[in-house]
């Protein structure tokens, strides 16, 4: 899950890196090392998505939404709206944490623009991981499988993971690895932004939420006129 020459310098390497300094920017060293427990935000997310989308989409209030003429798109984006935003606050909280306690660790002084490259950074990975669960979201409505979206969200994001390395100082990366979060985490949570800006991610994130929204809608139309 880490690939580069030089994995203590800031944007030497890629993946999920913690505890290694760069002498010339510890700040940055220490956000780098907060953003490597994200690695556990994939499954957590995934696995997130899946039971709160099959428990939604599964339970009586659903029925009674619908009985009532709620439509699909309103229930679909409520449901997205609510836990993409739990989602995406509790990681930027638990960050955030895990930042300010590395630096007293680490007994490093506080600096304004230290912080604001740390709350861009989390900000941008707290988009991705909202791409990822309207994405699993998708997947989960689409199959309509606990087993099956779990397994497959899970294991495309693994293969990403292992992927992305072997491939790495090789040229421009495979645009099917350009298709995953994982790809962007990678790049996002090591602080190596040669390949990765801030217009990418949003159009990235944007777009998989949008497109997600699409998948989910056509497969609750489809799963209702087969009824």
């Amino acid at each position: 899950m880490v690939a580069g020459d030089d994995p203590y310098t800031l944007g030497g390497a890629i993946g999920f890196i913690g505890n290694l300094v760069d002498a010339g920017d510890v700040l940055g060293s220490v956000a780098r090392t907060s953003f490597a427990s994200t690695v556990v935000w994939i499954p957590v997310t995934i696995l997130y998505a899946v039971y709160a989308t099959s428990r939604d989409f599964e339970s009586v209030a659903y029925a009674v939404s619908r009985s009532r003429g709620v439509s699909q798109a309103a229930i679909v984006i409520t449901k997205l709206l609510v836990n993409c935003t739990l989602v995406g606050a509790v990681y930027l909280l638990s960050t955030t944490a895990l930042y300010l306690t590395k630096m007293a660790q680490w007994d490093v002084g506080a600096s304004c623009s230290g912080f604001a490259q740390f709350v861009s950074i989390a900000l941008m990975i707290a988009l991705l991981l909202i791409s990822m669960y309207a994405a699993t979201f998708a997947l989960y409505l689409l199959t309509m499988s606990v087993v099956a979206s779990s397994v497959v969200a899970i294991a495309v994001s693994i293969f990403v993971m292992v992927w992305f390395p072997s491939t790495y100082g090789s040229g421009q990366p495979s645009l099917l690895l350009m298709l995953s979060p994982v790809y962007y985490l990678m790049n996002l949570c090591s602080l190596s932004m040669q390949n990765v800006g801030v217009i990418q991610v949003l159009l990235y994130a944007g777009g998989t939420v949008l497109v997600s929204v699409g998948v989910a809608l056509v497969s609750l139309f489809v799963r209702t006129a087969v009824r």
